[in-house]
């Protein structure tokens, strides 16, 4: 291709006043490669090597663009016809586009021909569209009809709307019509159709998403002779400059009713750089006693009592005169001498060339909040006399749970710095043993005033301490979201670990510290329910030693207590960490074997596996006073629930399957048969 179209042969070929472009495809571009003299003089012979895309408009490029892409697709020659705007004339080419292969590269030749031509409506029609394409505003070009010939790029971004889409529908048909636009713009297209030319009418319309935007509308007949053949439609988007128009005359009136709220809400005075009073609201007049004539054009000192610091004027003034805005308390007097306070800001007010005109002083009573703040101050001073006195443990929470108050109690019995404690949850100091209690407290405790209940807290050091409280809740009748707690305890400890002692001993066996029969009446409905949801099985051992009652008389009853001890241990360390070991009195136990299978053969396998760990345990023996005791024991089992559902009636199978072991010797078991 390079040999056959040299430079030289290429002018040759192609001489004449017909622009002849040689153009390789790269990606979805083209490259020139060869220009003939006419193509030069157009675009200058160092656009060979370079891009379309970068010698071209972008409107001339998409145009360009598809023709060649589409005689590439086509493997044929493809014309189309353009037109374009040359020193104050329209000039219209043709363009024959031919498809070139060589091995893998792509070209086409493209031969571009000026054609005189007189200009009829259709090429009217294309010049227009031409020269309308890239208008800054949305342009339409519509039938005498209204029917849709074309619109530009604008009008397409700015109503999201395809040109090959929308073309030869009516345009009041348009999803960007509203209804009640319909009428009025029909109208405005009956005139342009009868020549009449329409300017800047605002109209309302819409976005494909129902959102409302303002246009200004002119219509241009395109005429024929004395008929218009096309309507030449040019929208301006208006929303902006409505938005603006509407928003002044919100804010215009939003300032008069913030002038009507605030002299409503607070006392105002206005006055001029000397300090004089130009202006006061009706607030104003009646927080001080003065009436208007009394008090404008005097300075505003009038009304400064005689016990305000000393140079606080002075200081205001220093602050305005810096154009800074001054806030603060002050304390005013009335016209009778009588004292109120306000917290007022003064604003200097300044002019269009930054000069400080007049200063507008804004007060808001706050006589009542002092008095009610000095009675509060009293308050807590003796609240904290109370509580930094006591013993008591006194914390304030917030609805969330944090720790806003704490007495000093805290470090004394807990260790914790009073300022540590504060801002955090008070579940923080919490044993986890108590957590869930708590937490179920601060989840529903709005209908709740009065509340008792124990805490186990954790101390700095670690140390659990108990504590007995009673919770008050104080609610906010104004916020009713808005809470305090209030709790006041007193460390119970020693009571807790007298009552755990108590209650240990209970339920357990005092020689061998084994589970009683107590414990056992206690937990095994447990146990069964554990059983049932899980599908499983209990076995019960009823273990009676054999010979006991010679250790007694032989050796006598302490090391009779001591042999009692050793037989327990090794019951207890020969079951599994869920099953239960229970003494029952004398040489008496049993055993509550758990989450046995249902299958008998496995089961049976299951709990032999423990008897004989049980058997071993005891042959091995053990030394009690340089005496050395290797017992043997007889075992009755019932199983639940094959063999009873209730305890008492599986202890009393055990029991009588223990009977019937002991008739059959020592060392022998006998398991309840089925009913």
């Amino acid at each position: 291709m390079e040999y056959l179209l040299s430079e030289k042969f290429f002018n040759e070929l192609f001489i004449g006043e017909d622009f002849v472009y040689l153009m390789k495809k790269v990606g979805d571009d083209y490259q020139y490669v060869r220009l003939n003299q006419a193509a030069q003089v157009l675009l200058s012979k160092n656009a060979v090597g370079k891009m379309l895309s970068a010698v071209t408009s972008s409107r001339n490029f998409v145009i360009i663009q598809e023709n060649y892409h589409r005689a590439i697709a086509l493997h044929q020659q493809v014309d189309y016809v353009d037109y374009a705007y040359v020193k104050s004339e329209v000039r219209k080419y043709e363009t024959s586009v031919r498809p070139i292969k060589d091995g893998d590269e792509v070209y086409v030749l493209a031969i571009t021909k000026e054609i005189l031509y007189d200009r009829s409506i259709e090429d009217k029609f294309l010049f227009m569209r031409s020269m309308f394409d890239h208008a800054f505003f949305s342009t339409v070009i519509l039938s005498a009809e209204g029917t849709i010939y074309e619109v530009n790029t604008s009008f397409m971004e700015d109503f999201n709307l395809q040109n090959d889409k929308i073309k030869n529908q009516l345009f009041i048909d348009l999803p960007i019509i509203p209804k009640e636009e319909i009428a009025k713009i029909q109208h405005y297209l009956q005139r342009a159709a009868m020549g009449e030319n329409i300017g800047e009418k605002l109209i309302k319309l819409q976005t494909l998403d129902k959102k409302e935007r303002m246009y200004l509308l002119s219509l241009s007949p395109v005429m024929q002779g004395d008929n218009s053949f096309a309507i030449f439609l040019i929208m301006q988007d208006f929303t902006q400059f409505t938005e603006q128009k509407a928003a002044l005359r919100s804010t215009t009136h939003g300032l008069e009713v913030f002038k009507a709220a605030l002299n409503s809400a607070t006392s105002i005075a206005v006055l001029d750089v000397e300090g004089k009073i130009v202006e006061v609201n009706d607030l104003f007049l009646n927080a001080s006693g003065f009436t208007a004539s009394e008090l404008i054009g005097q300075p505003y000192n009038l009304i400064e009592p005689r016990n305000n610091k000393k140079g606080v004027f002075q200081t205001i003034n220093e602050t305005l005169l810096s154009g800074e805005v001054w806030r603060g308390e002050l304390c005013y007097r009335t016209k009778y001498h009588a004292d109120y306070w306000v917290e007022a800001a003064v604003v200097p007010l300044k002019n269009e060339f930054g000069k400080v005109e007049q200063y507008l002083s804004i007060n808001y009573d706050i006589t009542d909040k002092k008095r009610m703040l000095t009675e509060l101050k009293n308050i807590e001073r003796t609240f904290r006399l109370i509580t930094e006195n006591t013993n008591d443990l006194i914390v304030i929470i917030n609805e969330d749970g944090i720790i806003i108050y704490a007495s000093p109690s805290y470090k004394v019995y807990l260790g914790y710095e009073i300022v540590g404690l504060q801002g955090q949850f008070y579940s923080n100091i919490i044993d986890e043993q108590s957590k869930p209690a708590w937490q179920a407290f601060l989840n529903d405790f709005t209908e709740k005033t009065d509340t008792q209940f124990e805490l186990l807290l954790k101390a700095k050091d670690g140390r659990p301490v108990w504590t007995e409280g009673n919770v008050t809740v104080v609610h906010d009748n104004e916020r009713e979201t808005i809470s305090q707690i209030i709790m006041v305890s007193r460390e119970i400890t020693h009571r807790k670990e007298r009552e755990n002692d108590l209650l240990y001993l209970a339920y357990h066996d005092s020689l061998t510290q084994l589970p009683n029969r107590r414990y056992l009446l206690k937990e095994f409905p447990k146990i069964m329910a554990d059983a049932h949801a899980k599908d499983t099985c209990i076995a019960m051992l009823y273990i009676d030693g054999d010979d006991f009652k010679d250790v007694n008389d032989q050796y006598g009853h302490d090391m009779g207590d001591d042999f009692i001890r050793k037989f327990g241990h090794v019951l207890i360390t020969s079951v599994r960490s869920h099953d239960l070991v229970i003494r029952m009195g004398g040489d008496e136990f049993i055993i509550i074997l758990t989450g046995l299978t249902r299958n008998p053969d496995d089961r049976q396998a299951q709990m032999m596996h423990i008897i004989n760990r049980i058997r071993a345990g005891l042959k091995k023996g053990w030394m009690i006073e340089n005496h050395f005791f290797a017992p043997t024991a007889s075992m009755g089992i019932a199983y639940y629930p094959e063999h009873a559902t209730t305890l008492e009636s599986l202890m009393d199978l055990a029991d009588q399957a223990l009977y019937k072991a002991k008739e059959c010797g020592k060392n022998h078991l006998f398991i309840t048969a089925p009913h």
